[in-house]
């Protein structure tokens, strides 16, 4: 197919601006593309900071239980009515039946206290410890088990001891330990730590607090809250750390998000989705921020990003708090930006095209004026004025052939006259 002048100047115009049109939009995806997955990285890795600060909240409310249970026990003497008395004396001159007594009060009134407080609370557990960790008293369960060993035990029983001023202000802690198999079935948490067994020891948040008398310590309450397979329940006083964290940063994203809790060895030991449960984690995770990473979860693939959870040595990593939000919500954002700059591109592209096309009827009607106007004089229509306003080159090249019109027609018509 011939192209004229015309259709030649509307298509090159056309290529003029779609070519930086293309490339402009192309680098912007680019960019785009870059932006979005930058402020994706940066929110998750934000949001895992704010998940390690609901848990470190969670520790001071752990805390704050201790602290209000060893007051209540203080105020009431109940560590030492507890105790066998020694020296009393009953009415039949028994002491042991008077210290048998005396106990049984002791115990019931601590039992009561104990089990008051976790149900208002919404702790796991409440005890009392003697001086050496060993369990006096406990809110459920039975058995021989002792906090002896417990980082965050020691941590308290260091601080009270000291000769600090403040010593006994500064036993009252909080924090993240392991705890075994057997201590947690003491407590009755067995079931709920071996419903899915991917850890060999439950992830428990902890406060402890010295029961004061004077200026020393009779003994410890330790609150705890057991992560492993937290129940999601929405109605329990003290929700699982992981439905807490979900509620708070995810209330508008509940259908693309999860919120985990991993093991020192990565698998996951709490979600706010039970279906992630004893999912390892593949990704490296950073030991001292939380750094998004890709991962797949829950059949599809997430960006996640976790905070370390160390024990009360704040060396150890024992576990790992984090979030995970669907790649596939950044990618309805990214595609609703690609559509957007679609759609701009398209309508300019059309709108170049219109007024390339425009321009170009504007620029070479002249030219085709000049045409008929050569095309007349070739078949020796002279009659007709040309005339070219443009007061450029083509309206000089116009000037040119009106005078060879009027050249041609004068000298037609002295050949004429001489005959």
């Amino acid at each position: 197919m011939k192209l004229n002048i015309r259709n030649k100047l509307a298509i090159f115009a056309a290529l003029l601006i779609f070519a930086p049109l293309a490339l402009s939009a192309l680098a912007f995806v680019v960019i785009v593309s870059g932006t979005i997955d930058g402020n994706a990285r940066r929110d998750i890795e934000k949001d895992a900071r704010l998940a390690d600060r609901i848990l470190r909240s969670r520790q001071q409310t752990l805390r704050e239980v201790a602290q209000a249970t060893a007051q209540a026990v203080a105020a009431e003497n109940l560590i030492d009515s507890a105790a066998a008395p020694t020296g009393a004396l009953s009415a039949s001159g028994n002491p042991a039946q008077v210290a048998q007594q005396s106990q049984a009060s002791g115990q019931k009134k601590l039992n009561q206290l104990l089990q008051q407080r976790v149900e208002s609370s919404g702790v796991d557990f409440l005890a009392i410890l003697n001086t050496k960790g060993q369990v006096l008293v406990r809110s459920a369960g039975s058995g021989d088990s002792s906090f002896g060993d417990n980082p965050l035990f020691i941590k308290a029983k260091n601080a009270a001891e000291s000769n600090q001023p403040d010593a006994l202000l500064r036993a009252v802690v909080a924090g993240a330990v392991n705890e075994t198999p057997d201590l947690l079935r003491d407590f009755g948490l067995g079931e709920q730590f071996s419903r899915n067994t991917v850890s060999q020891v439950g992830l428990t948040l902890e406060g402890i607090a010295p029961v004061v008398s004077g200026n020393r310590a009779l003994g410890y309450i330790v609150a705890g809250q057991l992560i492993n397979n937290a129940p999601q329940d929405e109605n329990r006083p003290l929700p699982a750390l992981t439905r807490e964290v979900k509620q708070t940063l995810y209330r508008d994203l509940q259908d693309v998000s999860v919120t985990l809790v991993l093991s020192k060895d990565k698998k996951v030991i709490s979600a706010s989705d039970p279906r992630a449960l004893g999912v390892a984690i593949q990704s490296p995770l950073a030991d001292d921020k939380p750094t998004a990473v890709n991962n797949t979860l829950l059949g599809g693939d997430y960006k996640t990003a976790f905070a370390p959870i160390k024990e009360p040595s704040d060396i150890t990593i024992i576990g790992y708090v984090g979030v995970g939000v669907r790649e596939s919500y950044f990618s309805q954002v990214f595609n609703t930006t690609l559509l957007i700059i679609a759609i701009v591109t398209g309508v300019s592209l059309v709108l170049g095209i219109g007024i390339a096309f425009y321009l170009s009827q504007l620029l070479t009607k002249p030219i085709l004026q000049l045409t008929e106007a050569a095309n007349r004089i070739s078949l020796g229509e002279l009659d007709e004025p040309i005339v070219v306003a443009t007061g450029d080159e083509i309206g000089e090249l116009g000037e040119s052939l009106e005078r060879m019109r009027i050249s041609l027609k004068q000298a037609i018509e002295r050949l004429r006259s001489r005959r």
